[in-house]
């Protein structure tokens, strides 16, 4: 009996040994940090701070013709912190403390700035997974329609139908989603599932500003907060990642959208009193998501990357949850997201 044990203590050891924590960070960068003051340094600095192993970026512009993967991997050399990367394509990108073997362009169609999802193949532990960085289609950001605002084709402007200097809010849901589906959203994340589909055994793990809202958020809980005037959403993409194996890694932590919202958008960024678009809705929202596929991955923590949340509309209040980060002067337009997951 007594060896029994022993064989079901050393096999745990060697269970806990060969587990990896790896902790991913989704951050759009706001064009690449030129829109603060020293916002490469700040860039360099967050990503030190934030301890992550790895960090999927938005927003790459390679402006001037010099590579942005380049530029931040020496500049985190210099500070002595060694990572991997370099530009496979679109305008989403990733470094890493792990190896990377393979990049993949899953989609890509900034050709007509509407987004793009890159793949990366990192090497854990002689273990492979999949990291994949996205940055989606900011055009028909449909999200703004319940708000009273369209959603940026050609321009973001205030719907204000009956011209008494008021948002008039769009609440027909079948409106709202066809107008959201002249997107290329889901053109990009069809094309990630199938890309999945092919790596089926492999842990895959999906960071990115995906510029739309999750059906786990526009709820009937949620119906009467945040500007969403009475309207539950079925945002097409969240269900389509959903049947597809893939889970929301802050939901699965934080269920409730009332109590933890996660709004990741917009965020306070230094030198700048706001960076609304919405001056009179509520335009709070959770657009920056990491999906994960459940395959020898377990989410261990997420938590928001920034300062807090706030919002411009008169008498409502920020949120409450705590933000890792909150007082470093913060580069983006974008609060990020850091997820902790077990590799197994």
């Amino acid at each position: 009996m007594k060896t029994i044990y022993l064989l079901i203590f050393q096999a745990f050891i060697l269970i806990n040994v060969n587990a990896r924590e790896i902790s991913i960070f989704q951050f759009n960068i706001w064009q690449e940090g030129t829109s603060v003051k020293d916002g490469f340094t700040k860039i360099v600095d967050v990503i030190i701070a934030s301890k992550a192993d790895v960090v999927a970026l938005s927003e790459v512009r390679n402006y001037k013709n010099q590579d942005l993967h380049k530029r931040l991997i020496e500049a985190l050399a210099a500070k002595r912190h060694k990572f991997y990367g370099e530009f496979a394509g679109g305008d989403a990108g990733l470094i890493s403390r792990f190896p990377i073997s393979e990049s993949f362009i899953i989609s890509d169609r900034t050709n007509k700035d509407r987004g793009c999802i890159i793949a990366y193949k990192l090497a854990v532990d002689n273990k492979e997974i999949f990291v994949a960085s996205a940055h989606l289609d900011y055009r028909h950001y449909s999200v703004y329609l319940p708000r009273g605002y369209n959603g940026g084709s050609p321009n973001f402007k205030m719907i204000d139908k009956d011209g008494d200097g008021n948002p008039d809010p769009v609440k027909d849901v079948d409106e709202i989603i066809k107008y959201d589906q002249k997107s290329v959203r889901d053109e990009c994340l069809k094309a990630f599932v199938e890309f999945t589909n092919k790596n089926k055994n492999t842990p895959v793990i999906l960071a990115g500003d995906f510029n739309e809202s999750s059906h786990l958020d526009w709820t009937e809980s949620t119906k009467d907060l945040f500007d969403h005037n009475g309207v539950v959403v079925p945002w097409p993409n969240s269900i389509l990642l959903h049947k597809n194996g893939f889970t929301d890694a802050f939901r699965e932590l934080y269920p409730d959208p009332v109590s933890h919202p996660g709004m990741t958008w917009p965020s306070t960024a230094f030198g700048k009193k706001t960076t609304t678009w919405t001056p009179k809705a509520d335009e709070r929202d959770r657009i920056d998501f990491i999906y994960y596929n459940k395959n020898s991955l377990r989410v261990k923590d997420a938590v928001l990357v920034g300062p807090d949340t706030y919002c411009v509309k008169e008498g409502v209040e920020a949120s409450k949850e705590k933000f890792l980060l909150k007082e470093m002067p913060w580069p983006s337009d974008h609060k990020g997201l850091l997820v902790k997951f077990d590799l197994e």
